[in-house]
């Protein structure tokens, strides 16, 4: 068991389950290949300025500071983003909408097999760290996303976490989206767990959400990507940044 401090209280734990994206990793390869395909669409479509921005916008990034926008759907799983797009194209171009969701799926498919995701991938302040003495004090460390397990595995490893993470659970191996616990719930059998053994930190009120309904011992939102401390308020505990986790073997 591990003592893991946070927030001025302690609690003691077998395992840490971790959303990716805002949590461990900053969105800054999510905002380069939203661009890239958007900018793919661009020319495939021959869009004008204002409804390419209006794409990057929709796909949660803004366009003049490039970086997340809040409203965007920079966060949501790959099938709900191309269903967006599609939408948004048929309204503007006058399309039919199966067509374009077809053609959107194909030519997002291009964009990111040839997308240099080592080149985007960050971590986050203090991730490395915490995972480091997780690992050092005989934790087990999962990771619960709404991507695809294969590619949110090639991410971690692009960020150098090879090796700290035992379990990557992506939406294609759960039934349903955060917030519903399913996705931290295999997490924890897969690492021979129980949930209130367990502690779950993510950035956004979904993570919070889907920790409290899994029975997660405590429940950690961080500041690092979607959530504020009001939209986090529901967590155990709120920190800046993954610096203010302190893990131990011993209290």
């Amino acid at each position: 068991m591990m003592w893991v401090r946070a927030c001025s209280t302690r609690v003691r734990a077998r395992a840490f389950v971790f959303d990716k994206d805002g949590t461990l990793l900053s969105f800054s390869h999510w905002i380069a290949l939203m661009e890239a395909r958007v900018e793919l669409l661009s020319r495939y479509y021959r869009l004008p300025t204002s409804l390419r921005d209006e794409l990057l916008t929709a796909m949660g990034v803004d366009p003049l500071k490039r970086e997340p926008h809040p409203n965007g759907a920079l966060h949501l799983p790959r099938r709900e983003v191309e269903e967006l797009t599609a939408r948004l194209l048929a309204g503007a171009l006058g399309l039919p909408y199966r067509e374009l969701l077809a053609r959107v799926q194909e030519l997002f498919a291009e964009v990111d097999a040839e997308f240099p995701w080592e080149e985007h991938v960050r971590l986050l302040p203090g991730a490395r760290a915490l995972l480091e003495a997780i690992k050092g004090a005989g934790g087990g460390v999962g990771v619960v996303t709404h991507d695809s397990t294969r590619p949110a595995e090639l991410h971690l490893r692009f960020a150098g976490l090879e090796g700290l993470v035992d379990v990557v659970v992506g939406l294609d191996a759960f039934r349903a989206p955060k917030p519903t616990p399913d996705g931290i719930l295999l997490a924890c059998a897969l690492l021979g767990v129980a949930a209130p053994e367990t502690v779950t930190v993510g950035d956004s009120p979904e993570d919070v959400l889907a920790g409290k309904r899994a029975g997660c011992g405590s429940v950690i939102g961080v500041l690092t990507g979607r959530g504020t401390a009001e939209t986090l308020s529901a967590a155990d505990c709120v920190v800046g940044t993954l610096k203010e986790i302190e893990v131990t073997a011993r209290g």
